[in-house]
């Protein structure tokens, strides 16, 4: 966190619920799709990288694109979302080798 923070990123949490002895993230989905469309509607970028495969901000995407907005997907080469890859206007699959090269 502390590098992306030097770069003037903005880092939202969401928070940790246990279910069944198990933590499961929560709210994060939603904060991305608020911040999707937020975005395209008050004009705050042209681009979006949506690094994450969950489909359930397909419908934030759609208005982000409905406002003129490129929507680029990235996702990991072991879990591609063939649905976010679809709907995005494009998309970049990374895998190990390229994360490497940023390793110390």
């Amino acid at each position: 966190f502390t590098n992306l923070r030097k770069q003037n990123l903005e880092i939202k949490l969401g928070y940790l619920l246990m279910s069944d002895g198990k933590y499961h993230e929560k709210g994060v989905d939603v904060q991305i799709a608020v911040d999707i469309v937020r975005g395209a509607i008050k004009n705050e970028y042209d681009i979006c990288y949506v690094i994450s495969s969950d489909t359930d901000l397909l419908p934030a995407i759609q208005t982000a694109k409905d406002e003129g907005k490129e929507v680029i997907y990235v996702g990991f080469e072991n879990f591609v979302s063939q649905a976010l890859s679809r709907n995005c206007t494009s998309s970049i699959i990374l895998n190990k080798n390229n994360l490497l090269k940023f390793a110390k």
